[in-house]
């Protein structure tokens, strides 16, 4: 994988949608290009009756792969209902 920031955040993004069927996902850089640090929001009804550790560890184990060159990340999870919720405030 190329340690872009570029790809990083498209492969990020990739595999949250695909493996938490994430509705809408958010990967900022914020490393100037290099993608080792990274902002991330995951909207997902699979996080619904979840903690907030165990939603975590799910984007943790989503992106595992991602995470051996990303060095720090900030995230928020959260269902669609919470998500709609912040919209509307």
């Amino acid at each position: 994988m190329a340690e872009d920031g570029t790809a990083i955040v498209e492969s990020i993004s990739s595999k949250l949608k695909e493996t938490l069927k994430a509705t809408h996902v958010e990967v900022k850089d914020l490393s100037d290009g290099c993608g080792a640090k990274l902002d991330i929001i995951v909207v997902s009804d699979e996080f619904e009756g979840k903690p907030l550790l165990e939603r975590q560890r799910s984007v943790h184990e989503a992106i595992k792969e991602e995470m051996k060159v990303v060095h720090a990340i900030t995230m928020k999870t959260k269902t669609v209902k919470q998500w709609e919720a912040m919209q509307q405030a």
